[in-house]
């Protein structure tokens, strides 16, 4: 992936998840299966993190 796709995707992500409230961003967190690494779980344990949600 180009980086400036991987800026997108990463904005488009960003955008995503400010629209879902804190319960939304954790279910969505805990439901994921992903590995770290993942850029939807990064986005949302950053999410997480700057919301001060906890897991």
């Amino acid at each position: 992936m180009q980086d400036h796709e991987h800026e997108a995707t990463a904005l488009e992500l960003q955008d995503r998840i400010a629209r879902m409230s804190d319960v939304e961003v954790l279910a969505a967190y805990e439901a994921s299966d992903a590995e770290a690494g993942d850029p939807w779980q990064d986005a949302l344990a950053v999410a997480m993190q700057e919301r001060g949600i906890d897991d």
